[in-house]
This record gives C-alpha cells, sequence and structure tokens, in this order.
C-alpha cells in the first residue's frame, strides 16, 4: 500500500520543512544528519511519522539528510523491518519463514538497492539496532531504557537464553522478544508484537520519558534509500497530458519541474518537458511519447530482470505501485521527459517453499486468493481449507515414507498437473507437515483431490499411528494448494503495466484498455497457421476490424492526439504494431504467441533470462523510434543531394 509523497517532496533543494513538520535526527551528529520527518500538529492517537508505504515485512518512512541549520539536501526513504504484515499473509506463506529467512531475505533487499547505488549505509541492513524512540519536542533520540532497572532494551537472538527462558527461539521461528542483556538471566522477556507502535504505549513497555514517537521499537533492520516521490502512473499520465490522482497533468508538471522549466504557457508542451521546449505539433509530441513511454516501461523490466539475476527468485507482488520515477534535480541541457529513470520501490515478497524430493522450485506469494488486475488467474489459484484424509497406503523409502491417499473437502478447489499440496495432519498426538504431489486425473468424486506425498522423514509413533488408520478418515487436516509459480506471473504483470503506460487515457481506463489487447492477441492467434508473423496478423485484424484502430491505436499515447488515422499519420503502422505485439508476448500463456506458456514455465536455475526477449524486442522499438525523432544527417544528405540532381536535371 502506498501513501502519496508530500507536496514539498518536489521542492527544489535545499529548503527548509514547512509549517506543521519537523526533521529529528536519528544520531547526535552535529553537521549533517540522517533524520526522519515527523508531523508536529499530529493528532492524538495517530503516528506523527510520515508514512510512504508498507510492504509484508516493512514499514517505509519518509526521512531526509538535514544540516544543523535546518536546511533539507535530500529526501530519503527510511525503510524499517516490521513482520506485523505477515498477520495477513496464508498459512503456508507463514510456515515457510522464519525469523532467519526474513534478515536474509532483508540482506538480499539491500544488496538490491546497493547494486543500483542507491543505498546510504548505516550498518543497519546487516545488524539490528537498538530499539529507535525519538522525542517529539526536543527531536532527538530517546534511549530506550527500563526506567526500574536502568537497563537498555535490546533484540534478543541469544538462543540459550530464549531456551532456558522457555521463549521460542529466534532463528527458527516468527518470534521476537527484548531484553536487557545487562542483567543476564535475569532480565525479563519483552515480546515486540506486545509492545504496539502507539508512542504512549511504548513509552509505558520500554520506560521511555512520556510520549515518544516509536520509530523502530522492536529493533529490527533497517535500510535507507535515496526518495524518489514521483508515482510511475503520475508520471506517465503527465507525458499523456491526461488528469489523474495527482491533479491536472500539467499542474503536476509545473510542479515537480521547478526549476527546470521553461516557457509560461499552460500546457505540458510549454512547460519544459518536451524536446520541443516552445511547443511541438502532435505529430512530433505523439512520436516523442511513445519513445519516452517505451523507455520508461524498458528501464522497469530491466529493474526486474536485475532484481530477480540477484535473488534467483521472482517478485509475485508487481503492480505500477512497485515502480517511483527519479528525475533529474537539476539539468538544463535536456528536457524534463528525458531525465527520467524508473526505479523498482518495492522489491518482491515471495519466498521459496522448502521441499525435499522434487527438483521444482516452489514459490509462495505473500497473499493467496486475491484479486488484482496485475496478479494472472494462476495466482489465485491457490486454496486453502480443512477436509478429511484417507489413506490408501503409507510406503517407506530410503528418502522416507510415502502416503497414497484421498482428500475430501468441502471447499472449492481445481487442482492443476503441476500443484502442490500442503497437508497438515494430526496423527498420534504429533503435528505433521507434509507435501503432496496431485493428480489431478484420478480423483472419482467432486470435492476430492487423489494425491500422493513427496518422501518425508516422519517419527516411529506417527508412521505407526497413521499405518493404523489406512482406511479410516483423519479428520480436521489443513491444507494449502500451491500452484508452480515463477517469474512469468512477473511477465505478465509487466504486460499489464505496459497496457498502462501505452494504451490508457482520461477516456479509456486500464481495465477496458487491457480486455480489449486481449481481445486483438486472440484474434491475431487464430491465423497464426497464415505464416505471417505476429506484427503482421495484428495488422490484418486492424484491417478486417475497424474497432480496434479506434480502442488500440496511438492515439492512446496523447489524450489529446485525435483519431487513429491522423496518429498513424505520425507513427508508421509496422512500428505500432510492433509495439503491441511486444505488449501481447509478456502475457504469459495468453496464445501460443506468448513467450511462456504457463506460470511456472522458466529456465531451471535462471528465472531471470524470461524477461531478455521482452527488453531485446524494446531495444530495438526504442531505435525504430529513435530514428523518427533524430533523423540520420547522412541519408537526409543523401536525399538533399538527390533532389538537387533532380532540379538540375529539370532546368536543363
Amino acid at each position: 500500500m502506498s501513501a502519496p509523497s508530500p507536496q514539498f517532496a518536489f521542492n527544489p533543494l535545499p529548503a527548509r520543512l514547512p509549517q506543521g513538520y519537523a526533521a529529528a535526527a536519528l544520531g547526535t551528529d552535529t553537521s549533517a544528519r540522517l533524520s526522519v520527518i515527523i508531523k508536529t500538529d499530529a493528532k492524538p492517537g495517530h503516528s506523527p511519522l510520515v508514512l510512504l508505504r508498507d510492504t509484508m515485512d516493512a514499514r517505509v518512512y519518509l526521512g531526509c539528510i538535514a544540516d544543523s541549520a535546518g536546511w533539507i539536501h535530500s529526501y530519503l526513504e527510511i525503510w524499517v523491518q516490521d513482520a506485523s504484515g505477515l498477520g495477513t499473509a496464508s498459512p503456508a506463506y507463514r510456515n515457510a519463514l522464519n525469523n532467519a529467512s526474513l534478515d536474509a531475505r532483508w540482506a538480499d533487499r539491500c544488496r538490491g538497492f546497493e547494486a543500483a547505488g542507491a543505498v546510504f549505509h548505516t550498518g543497519w541492513e546487516t545488524e539490528h539496532p537498538d530499539p529507535i524512540l525519538l522525542d517529539a519536542k526536543t527531536l532527538k533520540p530517546v534511549p530506550a531504557r527500563d526506567a526500574r532497572t536502568g537497563a537498555h532494551w535490546v533484540l534478543c537472538r541469544d538462543e540459550d537464553l530464549l531456551l532456558k527462558k522457555s521463549a521460542p527461539g529466534y532463528a527458527a521461528t516468527l518470534s521476537r522478544h527484548l531484553y536487557q542483556p545487562e542483567l543476564g538471566d535475569a532480565t525479563e522477556l519483552l515480546p515486540v508484537d506486545l509492545i504496539g507502535s502507539d508512542g504512549a504505549a511504548v513509552g509505558k513497555a520500554l520506560g521511555a520519558p512520556g510520549d515518544v514517537v516509536a520509530l523502530n521499537p522492536g529493533g529490527g533492520l533497517m535500510m535507507v534509500v535515496p526518495h524518489a516521490p514521483l508515482a510511475y502512473e503520475h508520471f506517465v499520465d503527465a507525458i499523456s497530458g491526461a488528469n489523474a490522482e495527482a491533479g491536472p497533468a500539467d499542474t503536476l508538471l509545473r510542479t515537480i519541474a521547478s526549476a527546470a522549466l521553461s516557457g509560461d504557457g499552460n500546457s505540458p508542451s510549454k512547460v519544459g518537458g518536451w524536446l520541443g521546449l516552445r511547443g511541438v505539433g502532435i505529430a512530433g509530441r505523439l512520436v516523442e511519447a511513445l519513445h519516452l513511454k517505451l523507455m520508461l516501461l524498458a528501464g522497469a523490466i530491466a529493474q526486474v530482470r536485475d532484481q530477480t539475476t540477484l535473488t534467483r527468485s521472482p517478485l509475485l507482488n508487481l503492480s505500477a505501485e512497485s515502480f517511483r520515477v527519479a528525475l533529474a534535480a537539476r539539468a538544463p541541457a535536456l528536457p524534463l521527459w528525458w531525465t527520467a529513470r524508473a526505479l523498482l520501490c518495492a522489491p518482491g515478497d515471495a519466498t521459496e517453499l522448502e521441499i525435499a524430493g522434487t527438483s521444482a522450485k516452489y514459490f509462495l506469494p505473500s497473499r493467496s486468493g486475491g484479486m488484482s488486475i496485475y496478479s494472472p488467474a494462476g495466482m489465485g489459484a491457490a486454496a486453502s481449507g480443512r477436509g478429511w484424509l484417507r489413506l490408501r497406503s503409507v510406503n517407506t523409502e530410503s528418502g522416507g515414507a510415502i502416503l497414497e491417499g484421498t482428500l475430501s473437502t468441502q471447499d472449492r478447489v481445481t487442482a492443476g498437473g503441476n500443484d502442490l499440496l500442503w497437508l497438515r495432519v494430526q496423527a498420534g498426538g504429533a503435528r505433521m507437515d507434509l507435501h503432496a504431489v496431485v493428480d489431478a486425473t484420478s480423483a472419482m468424486a467432486a470435492g476430492e483431490i487423489r494425491l500422493r506425498t513427496l518422501p518425508t522423514k516422519l517419527p516411529d509413533a506417527g508412521l505407526a499411528h497413521l499405518r493404523s488408520a489406512l482406511g479410516v478418515p483423519i479428520p480436521d487436516v489443513t491444507f494449502e494448494l500451491v500452484p508452480l509459480l515463477s517469474t512469468p506471473c512477473d511477465l505478465y504483470a509487466l504486460g499489464v503495466l505496459a497496457v498502462r503506460t501505452l494504451l490508457v487515457d482520461s477516456r479509456r481506463p486500464l481495465p477496458v484498455a487491457l480486455d480489449e489487447l486481449m481481445s486483438l492477441a486472440m484474434q491475431a492467434a487464430r491465423a497464426i497457421d497464415s505464416g505471417q508473423d505476429l506484427p503482421g496478423r495484428i495488422a490484418a485484424a486492424f484491417d478486417a476490424d475497424k474497432r480496434f484502430p479506434d480502442a488500440l491505436g496511438p492515439q492512446r499515447l496523447l489524450n489529446d492526439a485525435g483519431n487513429a488515422d491522423e496518429a498513424f499519420a505520425a507513427i508508421p503502422p509496422r512500428l505500432w504494431f510492433g509495439v503491441l505485439a511486444c505488449i501481447i508476448r509478456l502475457f504469459t500463456g495468453l496464445s501460443q504467441d506468448s513467450r511462456c506458456k504457463d506460470f511456472g514455465d522458466c529456465p531451471a536455475g535462471a528465472p531471470h533470462r524470461v524477461f531478455d526477449g521482452p527488453l531485446e524486442d524494446l531495444y530495438a522499438l526504442l531505435g525504430a523510434c529513435r530514428a523518427l525523432i533524430v533523423p540520420d544527417q547522412a541519408l537526409s544528405s543523401e536525399v538533399r543531394g538527390v533532389l538537387k540532381e533532380c532540379l538540375a536535371s529539370a532546368k536543363r
């Protein structure tokens, strides 16, 4: 979930914060210091921190670098590890995580930002800081020191101490506790999930004086990166000249352009965005808008490829909100739009399900069963519930026990051939987690799933109990269906992003544009035996049905571009049909033209490779588009020479 950046974050720097805001330092440096921005007039019961967005395991706040005189030199995002969001995740997802894996994922996330040159190193990326509390009046840190003992509270990762206190361990669980190491074994343990984030409650729990601002009361890992205030969709709409959530496009442009503005007109074409600073015609703006949007889309896909190359994991949570746009602060030699760079601001939250006995890698999205226009239907196939398990056989091999049986449930479940079934069974007083391959063709009744578990090491008592239960329905079995998902899901989401970037204007919203693009894809797929390439089949569909040019023509690039015929006079049809073909290929499983046939269709050990083809397509399209903006001087010289000879011949 993202919140809009405050308007002052668009101001030229250095500047002071407006009334109602202040910078609270996270350290005691007297010169330039890392600070978090707080609202000094926050209402009681409301956090004074400026929350930019939250993720499954983090909260992201607005921060800054401020000097001793109060001048702001850069705006930052302060990421704070916070696992409270995992309460909304699916059971299998939570079961696959622990504090050790969360910390390792945080380190991977930091390395991803670091590879992009976007990390302000504090040491908190890999080392847990002490709980960070701030005094809203003095704007200084407040130590988390217990009022009774005088000892400091810190995050407890001492496994021996936790065991002595009969508390869950740190590394192998999701439980976190604060303790006072100065007191040794006499320390109390304070569960982090009971502390909360309300300033008064945190101050009381940790013994801090008065009402404090709780930035990181649980001592989670942290990360600091530059803040890009401009949302991806706002930037795309500003290029299109479409009014959106940020307000009128020209108002947004004037806001973000700041000192880079040129001209005094009221339209985007006259405030520094375009190559023609004093205004260009519709034809010129169409070509330039296409180039700028393709450039932004290519940058977004490249960011996703870089992230998956680093983590060898899909993201499974991509949407337009996953990206921000950074603009050069001062680039007088370039128009504003041409300094734009797409940034991946919400890294993936997929987690790998560790399964012995299979070479396939199963990744779990943080939420299953949710609906999003950026999520393919295959991601919504994950289902969970309870049922009865009837065992047909229990066999043992060198790798462990293998169970065959039938799961009966009243929950609506549709299993695919590559899906995995996670089962939690109570047997002999012990809880056992099993993973099973689904046999989607062998079920003999509705509401049943025939299954065969992967080899699993089971305790002798549990194994004996299961053997005694052969043919006896085992009740209250918890299950979750895990579809085989990987980077083709992200490719699908990027296809939706491409539609949002290139085919949406104020007259045609994203659901409508997406539906019509998919209709075009199916129409082109019907002619796949014609021998034509995909752009050629798209051209044939445009000729056969005039609704396609109106719905998906290049006039959609700008809000005031007129009709399709006028737009095609500026953008060559073959170029535009290549753009549409590039988009269609992104949609996994949509047709025979799709790059990936299903959501697990990616090279083993190299999930990032699915993005190579789309990037090659986009770079080729950018080259063709650039030739329309920057003419070939040598070719122009040859044409002038031919014309000169023709004129000379005519005079003779």
